[in-house]
């Protein structure tokens, strides 16, 4: 609903597909079961309601997050980065060789990538070449968008260490530019699949990507 900066009506019915990150992240593990993959995977699935009532967040309200990060909310419509960013901070304590988070997290890359490849942005470029490399090998695309240290200035807040969102331009990279001051510990990459995860119109429903780009990437990993 993105709770008081409340979505427009046209579509919201599509927003219960903005659990698709989750599902995919569940869909890849029990594949990955299934396929007996010789490798060690741990799944952090991030999951909550955001609905406007007499205790909801409030435009400018500040957060503290899970690593003490204190965050201002400019937006209750982007919390996807919020609940993501404590998961990042709770996968440090596995000490994982990588982390991917997956997210249909904003609609700018939509307008970046209409709905043909999904986003991939890393802080490792060998684990965003390894995933480019796997969407390549199954034909499930992404395209590889900049984290340049000087995004970080649009996440900058007068009254909290960051804000939840960096105005209209390269909005797809500023949400992950806040991701990754929670994943500085670890070789860390984010897939945006706001475009990709499902279709509207006729053919509504889910896509079910990711899912065969994250397989590929564990098998030839698994095989490496």
């Amino acid at each position: 609903s993105g709770g008081i900066s409340l979505k427009p009506g046209e579509a919201m019915d599509e927003m219960k597909y903005d659990m698709c990150g989750a599902a995919s992240v569940i869909g890849t593990f029990v594949a990955a079961a299934k396929a007996r993959l010789p490798i060690n995977l741990r799944a952090v699935v991030a999951t909550c309601e955001n609905m406007p009532d007499g205790g909801s967040c409030k435009p400018g309200d500040i957060v503290a997050t899970m690593n003490g990060t204190t965050v201002e909310n400019l937006n209750t419509d982007a919390e996807g980065r919020l609940v993501l960013c404590d998961a990042l901070t709770y996968a440090e304590q596995f000490q994982p060789a990588a982390v991917i988070d997956v997210a249909t997290l904003t609609g700018a890359c939509i307008i970046a990538l209409g709905h043909i490849a999904s986003g991939l942005m890393a802080n490792h470029q060998p684990l965003a070449d390894s995933l480019a490399a796997a969407a390549k090998n199954c034909n499930d695309k992404v395209w590889q968008l900049p984290l340049f240290a000087e995004y970080k200035e649009q996440l900058k807040s007068n009254f909290a260490d960051l804000q939840n969102i960096g105005g209209r331009p390269a909005g797809t990279i500023t949400a992950a530019t806040f991701l990754a001051h929670f994943a500085q510990n670890y070789h860390w990459a984010h897939l945006d699949i706001a475009g990709t995860a499902w279709k509207s119109g006729k053919e509504k429903g889910a896509t079910g990507r990711p899912v065969p780009l994250l397989m590929q990437f564990l098998r030839e990993r698994a095989a490496a």
